[in-house]
């Protein structure tokens, strides 16, 4: 999990990173954090973010603009406002901020912040047991193209990565959300959020790929399609 504390006052930065460090290791959320005073260098990275803390008023760039940017990253970033100015709460708000944290903050809030946005995180994450590295990683459940059985062994599919487990498809179809995760064929789990066009027979995803839909779950599946797109 990658964590941001972003804030041009250091007195303050350090202030969060220390109570966001004890959170984390009080509860044995293993995470990398990283703190900016220059919100510019964050810009120019490319980190995808789990969590993060941003002020709003800073040089160059301002906390808003910066969590636009980060939403635009990773869509399901827990973001939080640390900040000395009331008027921004509006726009603190609409980008779904879990806490909008007035200077000097109560690390009360702050705990109670993280407790919800941890709640938020478990949900829309899912763990991965690499079977051939014997490692476990958290990977965003949206990100999750398909899951398939190869070579007797079950691979969670992304954009970038290839994940070989040790669980059975079954197991994978528990632990993804049924809203827009369907059992297209036996050895296929796919993420309708990433198909790009529907044929009876096939899926086609986002990467060119082309998933077989079972000629007896068809029907089921032509149902289930278009209620999605209504839900949609």
């Amino acid at each position: 999990m990658n964590v941001l504390i972003c804030d041009d006052e250091p007195v303050f930065l350090e202030q969060v990173r220390e109570h966001v460090q004890a959170y984390l290791a009080q509860r044995g959320i293993v995470a990398h954090l990283d703190t900016a005073t220059d919100p510019r260098q964050v810009m120019d990275s490319q980190t995808a973010y789990t969590l993060a803390f941003l002020d709003i008023q800073m040089e160059g760039v301002d906390g808003i603009t910066l969590a636009h940017e980060l939403k635009h990253r990773n869509g399901k970033v827990a973001l939080f406002f640390v900040t000395a100015y009331r008027e921004y709460q509006d726009d603190a708000m609409d980008l779904h901020a879990f806490r909008y944290l007035e200077k000097p903050f109560d690390p009360q809030r702050l705990y109670a912040g993280l407790d919800k946005a941890m709640e938020y995180i478990d949900g829309a994450y899912v763990d991965v047991f690499v079977y051939n590295q014997q490692a476990q990683v958290r990977v965003l459940a949206d990100d999750v193209l398909y899951v398939t059985r190869e070579n007797r062994r079950v691979v969670v599919v992304t954009e970038t990565q290839r994940y070989v487990t040790g669980d059975r498809l079954e197991v994978w179809e528990e632990k993804l959300p049924n809203l827009f995760f369907y059992p297209v064929h036996k050895s296929f789990l796919v993420n309708l959020h990433h198909v790009t066009k529907y044929a009876y027979s096939e899926l086609y995803l986002v990467t060119g790929e082309r998933i077989p839909i079972a000629p007896r779950r068809q029907a089921a599946f032509h149902k289930y399609w278009f209620d999605y797109l209504r839900r949609r």
